[in-house]
């Protein structure tokens, strides 16, 4: 009696990977790893094409090569010259001057009082009339709002010179114009002196009375002003 057959055992499954499906897996991976390196390589290089640009930008940007031709700005600072030098130096153009003339007539007493000596004068003469400005004090000029204003005192005017003229060829000059003299007595050399005298006293009382301080007081102030305005200061201000 023969046995009964006994069952086969079960037969394990094996599936094989051919050589072609290998190569096309490890292919496929090997070209994916070159897109990431070409990728990063890629990326670097467009950023160091836009530092590249970046930096010729700035070289020709009109900013940066201003910058490294002007020296670095530095703030305005305004300095005016000092007010009172600026006024003491200019005396010459705060005065007037002006010609008179006059006519004096002395005499003197030669003989008792029986004879006299008569001489007529045909005076011409100048007046100078001005501010001492040289003699403006540091407290009578004062600046003002940060310097842009100036406060002034200025001294008051004066005659300052008055001198009749003796020269024979200008139109207005001095001279005799009549002397009555017996012939037996000498000319007195004091008679023309004391006629000379007077009209320099006479022309100066004249020029008093014709205003002529005012007028150098206003022409000071005019003189002034413009020099301390050409030196930068905004408003002058005149005060007694």
């Amino acid at each position: 009696m023969s046995d009964p057959a006994l069952p086969s055992p079960p037969q394990r499954s094996q599936r094989s990977i051919s050589p072609f499906a290998l190569g096309c897996g490890l292919s496929a991976a090997i070209v994916a790893v070159a897109m990431v390196i070409a990728a990063l390589l890629v990326a670097s290089a467009m950023r160091d094409a836009a530092r590249v640009a970046s930096e010729a930008a700035e070289q020709v940007n009109p900013a940066s090569v201003l910058s490294t031709v002007l020296p670095a700005a530095t703030p305005t600072i305004v300095a005016r010259p000092s007010a009172i030098l600026q006024v003491r130096g200019i005396s010459d153009l705060a005065t007037v001057q002006t010609l008179m003339s006059t006519v004096v007539e002395v005499q003197k007493a030669r003989v008792g009082d029986v004879i006299y000596e008569r001489l007529v004068l045909i005076a011409c003469g100048r007046v100078k009339a001005g501010v001492r400005l040289d003699q403006l004090q540091p407290e009578d000029v004062e600046t003002l709002e940060d310097g842009r204003a100036v406060r002034v005192r200025l001294p008051p005017a004066e005659l300052l010179d008055t001198y009749l003229i003796d020269d024979a060829s200008q139109r207005c000059t001095t001279r005799v114009y009549d002397r009555t003299n017996l012939l037996i007595l000498e000319e007195s050399k004091e008679l023309e002196s004391q006629a000379r005298e007077q009209a320099v006293q006479a022309i100066r009382e004249t020029a008093l009375e014709s205003g002529i301080l005012e007028e150098a007081r206003t022409r000071a102030q005019i003189a002034v002003e413009r020099v301390l305005r050409a030196a930068g200061y905004e408003r002058v201000e005149f005060v007694d």
